[in-house]
């Protein structure tokens, strides 16, 4: 789901979600193309998520955050997600 014609706030969205993703697909050394098989998508669109060049279905959200990350979804789109664990660097 691009962002075009998207607001503002659903882009900021779609940022914060993306670099949490980011953030914990690395913490647990996985590639973009191990999220993508697990979601059903290719490591293309998960680079999209990552960047926040497109945003998440509500199903692939879920996806991502109980099937890969075992957390729930208001922790992927919790803006403070990264700043409140150590050793992430951008």
């Amino acid at each position: 789901m691009s962002n075009q014609g998207k607001r503002p706030d659903e882009i900021e969205f779609n940022t914060v979600v993306g670099k949490n993703i980011r953030y914990l697909r690395k913490s647990k050394k996985l590639t973009q193309t191990d999220v993508g098989q697990a979601i059903g998508v290719s490591f293309q669109q998960v680079q999209k998520y990552e960047n926040g060049q497109n945003g998440l279905h509500s199903f692939s959200l879920y996806k991502i955050a109980h099937k890969v990350f075992n957390i729930s979804m208001d922790v992927l789109a919790d803006p403070q997600m990264i700043t409140k664990h150590e050793g992430f660097k951008d």
